[in-house]
């Protein structure tokens, strides 16, 4: 049996060391699960292009497919959260009065911020490559994790941050921000995961016994 993980995530790794035999691919490279028997695509949880690719593979050839993703965050008590489901909603969505934005997207999410001259954006990227953003004015962090509400909340005071634009990735390592954003008032746009049509599984033991299973 020939397995193919499509990483991205910690779910990934964590899978892919209880799976040793099985290959890893990068989200990236959708060709090259073609040969797969089986296939379990634990991409990043927001991820669409990636998902969708793999997907089409997966239904040209047959292959079993089997989306892992960890739960999605929940609105707690002090939550200001106002959701949509893509970057374009996101922008439509920010108030006129809200000039300071900590925008923690995708590269090609941010591009639908691009050509807006009404505010500043502290944009979060792994990358220091200015050129690539295309906004009007903005600056870049690329402070790596692990974070905590604390250091979140000073970077936001730091930066006189009043909205906080992230996607919906569930987990504990990402939720500082969503914290620091409560603990200071602010506003929070979160985008929703797109959704999937194929079975779903939002541990690394329930993918393993899927796995069993066919």
């Amino acid at each position: 049996m020939r397995t193919v993980i499509v990483t991205g995530s910690r779910e990934a790794n964590a899978l892919a060391r209880v799976l040793p035999e099985a290959v890893c691919v990068d989200g990236g490279s959708p060709g090259e699960i073609a040969n797969a028997t089986a296939v379990i695509d634990a991409s990043h949880p927001c991820e669409r292009d990636t998902h969708d690719a793999v997907q089409a593979v997966c239904l040209r050839d047959s292959i079993p497919l089997l989306r892992l993703r960890r739960p999605e965050w929940s609105a707690v008590a002090g939550d200001r959260w106002i959701e949509v489901n893509s970057a374009q909603a996101a922008h439509a969505a920010l108030p006129p009065t809200l000039k300071r934005v900590f925008l923690c997207l995708s590269a090609s999410d941010r591009t639908a911020f691009r050509g807006d001259e009404a505010r500043w954006y502290l944009i979060r990227s792994r990358k220091d490559d200015r050129a690539r953003e295309g906004l009007a004015d903005f600056d870049l962090t690329t402070q790596s994790g692990p974070y905590s509400a604390e250091s979140e909340a000073a970077l936001m005071r730091a930066h006189r941050i009043d909205t906080l634009i992230t996607r919906n990735a569930g987990g504990a390592g990402a939720y500082p921000k969503i914290a620091a954003a409560n603990a200071l008032g602010l506003r929070v746009i979160l985008l929703n995961r797109p959704t999937v049509t194929c079975q779903t599984a939002s541990t690394v033991e329930d993918a393993t016994a899927w796995l069993a299973a066919l």
